[in-house]
């Protein structure tokens, strides 16, 4: 396994990670300040670092403005008790402006 990029975000950490046992994926990693010395949850996988980058910045835009309107990430979603589940897959399957990111978290 291979770090290819880290980002310090909000309260934690964004890796993009090569697994060579994976077939050389890139993940797309999060791991919490609390636990520095686990690889955290993986949330999105590519078959192309400069993919998994993007990805990874674009995860650290909607982290922060998902803590900004009260959401937590549990797992691999973002919950908030009064709203629903928003699952971090879709949130990161393609790319979105930062006003499109924002719309998943304000209700029409």
């Amino acid at each position: 396994m291979t770090v290819h990029y880290l980002l310090n975000c909000y309260n934690i950490k964004i890796l993009v990670k090569q697994v060579e046992e994976d077939g050389g994926q890139y993940n797309v990693n999060i791991q919490s300040d609390n636990n520095p010395l686990s690889f955290g949850n993986t949330l999105y996988s590519a078959t192309s670092k400069e993919k998994a980058i993007r990805v990874a910045d674009q995860l650290c835009t909607f982290y922060s403005m998902a803590r900004m309107n009260g959401y937590h990430l549990q797992g691999k979603a973002f919950t908030k008790p009064e709203a629903g589940e928003i699952l971090a897959e879709d949130v990161l399957m393609r790319e979105r402006t930062r006003d499109e990111l924002h719309a998943l978290l304000v209700p029409s």
